[in-house]
């Protein structure tokens, strides 16, 4: 009888933990990219997450992907930067409708440049809000992007803990107010434009960099994850913690 009763707590607990096993992410991603407009892409990197890229132009003629992360919740789904632009948010939020069937519940921007609240009309048009620091809100004002949602205020080092999403600020780098996120069910790490990739050489758009901050930084954000698996970059390709010391090996070559 007892051993029987062992069985049964030992069967328990290992559906508990499957349960809560963190899904299965591999680099590269073995699922197909999905082209869902001349600039819009995207592609699933395990269940419940995908990536989203759009390809825009710039005025020098240079053409420039950016990353964002579409993550299913319980609740719905949640943006993590919009794509990069009005047409081809509405044309993620259209994918989402049609093929995910599920609501989007909220955005997050990683910062006030345009890659990241680009979409922010296309959301507004749907009442989907876009949260963001106290920082990127302050900004915004500034630079007439509107409406966005203010939800916390943090100093560097601090976290702000937002269901399945941590919010991250390292520090001024790319931006003064440029955070990360991190999935721990996904032991992923999305670092928007503070994070750069090998396909685009250089630290790119400095033009409000704080350039000598920025090594700090990153520091910082390497000690609050160094159990990252998966790292998100704001333009190129996703990669793993060695995008953090790319990203620092930058600065010795000024």
């Amino acid at each position: 009888m007892k051993t029987r009763a062992l069985l049964l707590v030992t069967l328990m607990l290992m559906s508990t933990n499957l349960a809560h096993a963190a899904p299965t992410l591999k680099l590269p991603s073995p699922y197909p990219v999905r082209q869902l407009s001349p600039q819009l892409q995207v592609q699933q990197l395990a269940a419940g997450l995908w990536l989203h890229r759009t390809e825009q132009k710039l005025s020098n003629g240079a053409v420039f992907t950016a990353n964002g992360l579409i993550l299913e919740t319980p609740d719905g789904v949640w943006l993590l930067d919009t794509a990069w632009g009005f047409y081809p948010t509405r044309d993620l939020l259209h994918w989402i409708d049609v093929v995910l069937k599920k609501p989007v519940r909220k955005a997050i921007a990683t910062h006030a440049h345009d890659d990241r609240t680009g979409g922010v009309v296309a959301l507004t048009e749907r009442g989907i809000p876009l949260q963001v620091t106290t920082q990127t809100g302050a900004i915004g004002a500034e630079e007439q992007i509107a409406p966005l949602q203010v939800v916390t205020d943090l100093a560097p080092g601090e976290v702000y803990q937002d269901g399945p999403v941590q919010w991250f600020y390292p520090g001024p780098g790319h931006t003064a107010d440029n955070i990360v996120l991190w999935l721990p069910q996904y032991q992923l790490l999305h670092g928007g434009c503070f994070v750069k990739a090998p396909r685009y050489p250089g630290l790119g758009n400095i033009a409000d960099a704080d350039v000598a901050a920025w090594p700090a930084s990153l520091q910082r954000l390497k000690a609050q994850y160094p159990q990252a698996l998966v790292v998100v970059p704001g333009h190129g390709e996703v990669g793993d913690l060695q995008l953090l010391d790319y990203s620092l090996a930058l600065f010795s070559k000024r």
